[in-house]
C-alpha cells in the first residue's frame, strides 16, 4: 500500500505531463496532542482488565512537497508529508507485584511500555475555496502510515520488543495565505491510528490505542 501510493504521488509530484499544477515544498511545525487509550487483556480471553489514558503534547517538525492545481472553482492540492526523524509517541510505566507461583514470595516492580515511531508518511490531498485573490479555505483528507517499535517490560513475563506498521486516517480543515516569500498554511487537523498490540509471554495482550490532535503552521514556496 505505502508503496503504491508514493508512486502515485510522485507521478502527479514530478510528472511533466502534470504541467498544470504549481509544485511547492516546505517545512511545517504541529503542536500535537497525543492521546492514547491503553488496555490489558491479562488473558487474552477478549475482556478488558484494566484501561489507562495516557496525553503527551510535542512539537514535530515535518517536510511536505506539494502540487497545487487552480480552477475556475476552486483548488485542488495533493502532497506528501514527512516526519524526517524518529520518536517516542507514548511511554506507559506502573508498579506491579508478581507471585510466580504459591511457594515463592512475590516481586515487585514496574511494568513499562514505550512506543517509538520512524518513517511516518503523511498522504493527503485538499480540496479548497478561494476567499480572495491570495486566501484559500480548504479541507484535508489524508492517509498515515509509519513503522512503529513497542517495547514492553512486565514484572511477570519476559520483555518484548514488536516491531508493526502504523496506519490511520487524518481529517482536517485550514488557510493558506500567500506572501511575499511564497505561502503559508494554518491547519486544525486529527489523525486517528489504528490500534496496535502486543501479548507478552504471559498471555497478557497490551493494546493501544492512539488518537493525534494537531495545530500547524506551514512555510512554503514554490519551485
Amino acid at each position: 500500500m505505502k508503496k503504491l501510493l508514493i508512486t502515485f504521488f510522485t507521478v502527479i509530484l514530478f510528472s511533466s505531463s502534470a504541467l498544470a499544477w504549481e509544485r511547492s515544498g516546505g517545512i511545517s511545525i504541529s503542536l500535537a496532542g497525543i492521546d492514547t487509550t491503553v488496555t490489558d487483556d491479562v488473558d487474552s480471553n477478549g475482556t478488558t482488565d484494566t484501561t489507562k489514558d495516557i496525553s503527551n503534547t510535542v512539537g514535530i517538525p515535518s517536510l511536505f512537497i506539494e502540487a497545487t492545481n487552480v480552477g475556475d472553482r476552486g483548488t485542488m492540492t495533493v502532497g506528501i508529508d514527512v516526519i524526517p526523524m524518529s520518536a517516542e509517541f507514548d511511554s506507559r510505566s506502573t508498579t506491579q507485584s508478581s507471585l510466580k507461583d504459591k511457594s515463592s514470595s512475590s516481586t515487585s516492580g514496574t511494568n513499562k511500555g514505550t512506543v517509538d515511531v520512524d518513517k511516518h508518511i503523511t498522504f493527503y490531498i485538499q480540496p479548497g475555496v478561494q476567499i480572495d485573490s491570495d486566501t484559500t479555505a480548504f479541507v484535508t483528507l489524508g492517509y498515515v502510515t509509519a513503522d512503529v517499535e513497542t517495547d514492553v517490560q512486565s514484572v511477570s513475563s519476559t520483555n518484548k520488543v514488536v516491531s508493526d506498521t502504523l496506519d490511520g486516517t487524518k481529517l482536517g480543515v485550514g488557510v493558506k495565505r500567500s506572501t511575499d516569500f511564497g505561502f503559508m498554511k494554518v491547519e486544525f487537523a486529527k489523525t486517528d491510528y489504528d490500534p496496535i498490540s502486543v501479548t507478552t509471554s504471559n498471555n497478557t495482550k497490551v493494546t493501544g490505542d492512539i488518537d493525534n490532535t494537531a495545530l500547524t503552521l506551514s512555510f512554503g514556496k514554490a519551485f
